[in-house]
């Protein structure tokens, strides 16, 4: 099975076992790094690029 580019909510809560609330943020703290870092990326509501996120 092919993996997808960018990674959900319901992964995250998966891999660390909180609520879909606490997901949220920190699927939404790790696309605030992302830009940091660089700007010029396009980050999704709700998704985390899947090579950030690993």
């Amino acid at each position: 099975m092919k993996q997808r580019m960018y990674v959900d909510v319901n992964e995250v809560c998966e891999d660390w076992g909180v609520s879909r609330a606490q997901g949220y943020k920190i699927i939404k703290s790790l696309n605030q790094q992302m830009l940091k870092s660089n700007p010029n990326l396009i980050v999704l509501a709700g998704k985390a690029n899947r090579k950030f996120y690993e």
